[in-house]
């Protein structure tokens, strides 16, 4: 059975890393904060390997996730700290405040051939508040939108609950709203800690019929709740093995209890995997529209920002080139110069100084352009951060940083004056309408007519990505979990603050800097307007005209299809979206489990399992074929 496994040693097994992503199982974790789903996939690691407890307790600990809990001695009633793993910068090792999975992160497991991925998330109810419990939401839609599906939306409990949290529904409410409506049968509830119920859900069944019922009422959508979807576990033998591991011994009989509650969490892992292999597969990108297209608004910021900028750099140069033509016609072969830009997309993400101090102005060819001086962390894969925004002030985090006083370690300025970067933006002097039909005519009219219509098509395209970004600023505040903000308006700011340094330095950009403060001007009274028309919505119809998820990626294809400066948007929104997912991808561990774990009940089980869904699925399929082909048989003789 272990050849079928990928193997780098051969006293270990390893996720296929050629695995289909079709064929992957991936479960989502979710439950308030303390509800022990870092418990579970620890559980699960030791429960695929042993049978037993007490082979379990002469063997290795898999401590997949660092955690720690407290225990009281039982002699003593002191109290000992319990840890196992290292502490890494996803966790915080006993901390009971705040939820002790800081991001989402990815477990995956290897079952024969294929892969079982476990998502770990934030818990909901972080006593942080509130908007960190919106920020935990968006942090979880946003990471499981580089899969393509899920097979199982795991809701997590403790039974016997007095209520359920208004955090707690927050969370379920938002998920359901950003699921299909035939997602409700890859919904999975799942009851931790449930020895101390003999294994029943206890009060918290009651808890979750009313909620159900409440969003059946609200929603028309009945969310199905029973046994066949709902798994009971205890998590206490992982402690108590964690326990033993730190040299602590209890007496026989607190070890038989373990050992009964060890036997039954392995046959409800079991029951657990069959029901989630005959799951329909829940299309990721397809079912949470919405999500995608929050995302998809949350990486425009500054790529807009740019173009605004480029277009008045451009509009400038040929109102220049045009006072040159007035002078002398003979100026008209040049053509028109122009800026173009390009992406240079880097190989990590980086934090960069954008302080005045840290930046100096050069002379290249014709132009005053700045360099920054300080790349202050080449390979910054900082957790949480927002790439591309200015101002983050999970930028405080950074390794670069002293944590003492706020203050980079490499260029001495404050983390207020860095940015979070994953491409450079670049452009270079090119000139247009230099063609042969300029060059056989000296008639001045020509020329000024290329000008004149280069400049009116390049203040329609910044009225259109203005007009563009202003209803997708509506979309994303009537919709998206996090309120929206005024990244656009910083970058516009930061931009100004950089001409303004040319200026200084002897550039003629009076024009380009007065241009930028009337784009600032037109983007920060459109979100004032907005801000009043939500504040007073009985009195302005500005809150009617918001699109529709769907209509979100054709809007943004609009801006894409720009003739003049569409293609370098694209491009910068790409390199954006790969950078996130190389970023996701640091999130995400390959678990090695020892050879013998491919001989458990466990793994044996979700064998069997795998492969009888595989023999449907070949079974449906030949079906298909079988009628596709009878179907072409009558076409053909009719």
């Amino acid at each position: 059975m272990a050849r079928n496994y990928s193997k780098r040693e051969s006293n270990y097994l390893e996720p296929n890393s050629y695995c289909p992503p079709e064929r992957e199982i991936n479960l989502l974790l979710l439950g308030p904060t303390g509800v022990g789903k870092t418990t579970f996939i620890n559980a699960f690691a030791n429960y695929i390997v042993n049978d037993t407890l007490e082979e379990a307790v002469k063997d290795e600990i898999q401590a997949i996730i660092p955690s720690s809990f407290s225990f009281t001695l039982p002699e003593s009633f002191d109290e000992k700290l319990i840890h196992f793993g290292d502490k890494n910068e996803q966790e915080t090792l006993g901390d009971k405040v705040e939820s002790n999975t800081q991001l989402c992160r990815s477990f995956v497991f290897p079952i024969g051939e294929r892969n079982l991925r476990m998502i770990d998330t934030p818990g909901v109810g972080d006593t942080r508040g509130f908007e960190q419990d919106k920020k935990n939401f968006q942090e979880i839609l946003t990471y499981i939108a580089q899969y393509e599906h899920l097979n199982g939306v795991c809701i997590m409990l403790k039974p016997n609950e007095e209520r359920l949290t208004i955090h707690f529904r927050f969370c379920v409410n938002e998920l359901l709203r950003h699921l299909p409506v035939d997602a409700k049968e890859n919904l999975i509830f799942i009851f931790t800690n449930a020895r101390s119920t003999f294994f029943a859900p206890g009060n918290t069944k009651r808890l979750i019929e009313k909620m159900l019922n409440e969003h059946q009422t609200e929603h028309g959508v009945l969310v199905p709740f029973s046994r066949d979807n709902s798994f009971l576990f205890d998590s206490e033998p992982f402690r108590y093995l964690a326990i033993i591991k730190n040299g602590i011994k209890l007496d026989e009989e607190q070890k038989a209890s373990y050992v009964k509650s060890w036997d039954h969490s392995v046959k409800e892992y079991c029951r657990l995997m069959a029901h989630v292999a005959a799951l329909p597969l829940l299309g990721v990108s397809s079912t949470l529209s919405l999500n995608e297209a929050e995302q998809l608004i949350r990486k425009l910021p500054r790529p807009i920002a740019e173009t605004a900028k480029l277009i008045e750099e451009n509009i400038q140069l040929a109102q220049e080139h045009k006072k040159k033509v007035l002078i002398n016609p003979e100026n008209a072969s040049e053509g028109i110069p122009q800026n173009n830009a390009f992406v240079v997309q880097l190989k990590h993400p980086r934090t960069v100084c954008v302080g005045e101090k840290c930046c100096r102005i050069i002379d290249i060819g014709d132009e005053k352009k700045v360099e920054y001086l300080h790349i202050c962390h080449n390979e910054c894969y900082l957790s949480g951060v927002v790439q591309e925004a200015l101002y983050d002030p999970k930028l405080e985090e950074c390794t670069a940083m002293n944590p003492e006083d706020g203050f980079c370690t490499v260029c001495d300025c404050h983390w207020l004056q860095h940015k979070h970067i994953t491409y450079d933006y670049q452009t270079n002097r090119t000139h247009i309408n230099s063609n042969a039909r300029t060059r056989r005519s000296n008639r001045q009219d020509v020329s000024l007519s290329d000008i004149d219509r280069r400049i009116s098509e390049l203040r329609a395209e910044a009225a259109k990505i203005r007009d563009v970004y202003i209803k997708l600023a509506r979309f994303l505040h009537k919709n998206s979990i996090v309120s929206i903000n005024n990244d656009i308006v910083e970058y516009l700011q930061y931009f100004i603050r950089e001409e303004q340094m040319k200026q200084n330095a002897g550039a003629s950009n009076r024009e380009l800097i007065a241009g930028l403060r009337q784009q600032l001007d037109e983007f920060t009274n459109n979100f004032e307007l907005f801000k009043k028309a939500i504040d007073e919505p009985q009195e302005s119809g500005e809150l009617t005209d918001v699109l529709e998820p769907e209509n979100i990626f054709d809007l943004v294809g609009t801006l894409y299809d720009l003739p003049i400066n569409g293609r370098q948007i694209k491009e910068q929104v790409n390199g954006i979206k790969f950078s996130q997912e190389k970023s996701a991808a640091h999130r995400e561990k390959s678990i090695r489990l020892p050879a013998k774990a491919a001989e458990s009940k466990v793994m044996q089980e979700l064998q069997t399992i795998v492969c009888r869904r595989q023999t449907i699925d070949l079974i449906d399929t030949l079906d298909q074929y079988s009628k596709v082909m009878q179907q072409e048989y009558l076409n053909s003789i009719n």
